[in-house]
């Protein structure tokens, strides 16, 4: 069976994908978003909390004020508003830019065609940036939790992680936010009900606790140092941990090591490799450390366990910070190799040993926070008693 055939692209057509036209067989060039964000939740106002008559249904001017910018060393441009939006232009950020898709001509409308492959390729790469993007915002949100920690001695709840396809979008800082309703997206239906778009009749707003500005400009500059080092690891690191937090918040505790641990064992080998190459520099190259003895103490014999031992007799992790990770470490195991559901304080060592490799190995200090709703209500038991001898509600 012939295959459809492939969209294309001529030099003498190349105007037509970049201005309006009414040729149906032209697909225009198209552009990523530029700024992406995210609407905290659970929501905040930001600096402090407007009068509450200003705000009893969607008012834009006091809603989408603008309280604080900054601009970040590696180019991406923060914008945060009044009703706890956080705005990021990523336009000049190198790791992932704005990307143009390249448009292509449809050989028949009205048949069936292959999309051309130029336009697949960077509607993927767009893809793969906003993952990264949506990265940076949960990194973010970590940075808040820490920033609360550190400035404010205080501990509070950890905003919701955003997906990919759950961030704002938009051309430009100046792009007038659209509020439409997406029953998939908890971040929007979120602030389409605590502003309000919908004009329903209150005598006051939903109650948000208020972030202080310096909290958020403290946030800022921790993500700035996090995003310094332009290394997408460190960025995923860093998120991975903050999504364990709320998994543990959550009580989904196997979830919760196994993405803690990942990040422990990435850590733990970066100290490791550290030893080797002292070991490597000290004394005679050739003799001491040949390439056959590096690969055999890189390999697999030398797993994580083997190296958590190793580090705490050559002191380059403390026995506190060994016991943590040997706490975790099994937990995980049982719980990839058996399902055994880890404990609640299994965890809580894993969490505790992410933040002190990190703040070790990448000066990266964190503060999460564990603590979280509970799932079980509880009433009286004499109104249970009565329920029952009536034989139901």
């Amino acid at each position: 069976m012939e295959k459809p055939p492939w969209g294309y692209r001529q030099p003498e057509d190349e105007h037509l994908f970049t201005q309006p036209t009414n040729d149906r067989s032209i697909v225009p060039d198209r552009v990523s978003p530029a700024v992406e964000g995210y609407f905290r939740v659970p929501a905040v106002w930001i600096g402090d909390a407007p009068d509450p008559n200003a705000v009893r249904v969607l008012n834009p001017p006091v809603h989408h004020a603008v309280v604080l910018t900054k601009k970040l060393r590696c180019g991406i441009e923060a914008r945060v508003q009044r009703d706890g939006t956080f705005l990021f232009d990523f336009s000049s950020w190198p790791l992932a830019p704005t990307i143009v898709i390249p448009g292509y001509r449809i050989p028949d409308p009205e048949q069936s065609y292959r999309v051309s492959l130029e336009h697949t390729s960077a509607e993927n790469n767009a893809e793969t940036h906003a993952v990264l993007r949506a990265q940076v915002m949960n990194a973010h949100q970590a940075c808040v939790t820490t920033s609360e920690s550190i400035v404010k001695r205080r501990a509070a709840t950890m905003g919701f992680p955003v997906a990919a396809w759950s961030t704002h979008k938009a051309i430009s800082f100046d792009t007038s936010p659209s509020y439409e309703d997406d029953t998939e997206n908890i971040h929007a239906l979120a602030r389409n009900i605590l502003n309000n778009k919908y004009q329903v009749p209150q005598q006051s707003p939903d109650p948000r606790r208020v972030l202080e500005l310096e909290v958020v400009e403290h946030s800022l500059e921790l993500l700035d140092s996090i995003l310094a080092e332009g290394d997408e690891i460190v960025i995923q690191m860093v998120e991975a941990a903050y999504i364990a937090a709320c998994r543990l918040r959550e009580k989904r505790f196997g979830e919760a090591v196994t993405l803690a641990w990942g990040v422990c064992e990435q850590l733990v080998s970066l100290v490791w490799k550290n030893l080797l190459e002292d070991a490597q520099t000290s004394g005679n190259v050739t003799e001491r450390m040949p390439r056959e003895r590096r690969e055999k103490l890189t390999g697999r014999d030398y797993t994580a366990s083997v190296m958590v031992e190793m580090l705490e007799i050559n002191g380059r992790i403390d026995h506190n910070l060994y016991r943590s990770l040997e706490v975790a470490r099994k937990a995980r195991n049982r719980w990839a190799h058996e399902m055994r559901v880890p404990k609640e304080r299994e965890v809580f060592f894993c969490i505790q040993a992410v933040q002190r490799l990190l703040q070790d190995v990448k000066g990266i200090q964190l503060s999460l926070q564990s603590g979280g709703r509970g799932g079980v209500p509880e009433w009286p038991v004499w109104i249970w008693e009565r329920v029952q001898s009536r034989g139901g509600p």
